[in-house]
């Protein structure tokens, strides 16, 4: 009789103590419930032309609108909303002509912005190898969320240049792609 007294007992603390753990750790579950999804932005393909350029100035580069459906990707995934966002690439590259390299260009950087909300720079590089064709931006790890939340969002890359260029005109693209951290319903 003692026996089962004192299974009954060990049982109700048990389930006691599961229970407060359970409480106290929600947090802690709806953290493991948090998933990635990286999104690939579509390539946004320039053309810069020498004539546009003076010397040891930041230019504007490149303008370029982009969408991101982010309530279709919360239907899709049947998310509760998308939490922190942040590029988890940024890269610049010449396309034409072949034999250009980046020896004109000093340093660069990428921001974001959108409608009511100040330009944030997410990435930048402040020495160009001068022989390099590809250059990887090193990412700020800011969170770009609200930015990208609104659907359409303004990336613009401005770099700072020494003339001549190489060119009369040269084709680059920026790659990049962000990663949002997302929760279930």
């Amino acid at each position: 009789m003692k026996k089962i007294n004192f299974l009954k007992a060990a049982v109700i603390s048990l389930s006691f103590m599961a229970i407060l753990y359970a409480g106290t750790s929600c947090e802690k579950v709806k953290d493991l419930a948090e998933f990635d999804i990286s999104y690939t932005l579509p390539d946004a393909h320039f053309t810069i032309d020498s004539v546009d350029y003076l010397p040891k100035t930041e230019q504007l580069l490149v303008e370029e609108t982009m969408t991101l459906n982010v309530d279709s990707i919360i239907d899709k995934h049947d998310l509760d909303g998308i939490g922190e966002t942040q590029f988890e690439y940024v890269t610049l590259e010449v396309e034409s002509p072949a034999w250009v390299t980046f020896s004109w260009l000093n340093s660069a950087r990428v921001t974001v912005s959108a409608q009511g909300l100040s330009e944030t720079q997410v990435a930048a590089v402040t020495s160009v190898s001068a022989d390099g064709r590809s250059v990887n931006l090193q990412l700020s790890n800011t969170n770009v969320s609200s930015t990208i939340s609104t659907g359409s969002f303004v990336l613009r890359v401005y770099g700072d240049i020494t003339p001549p260029l190489p060119a009369a005109n040269i084709g680059l693209v920026l790659k990049s792609k962000i990663k949002m951290t997302v929760q279930p319903v």
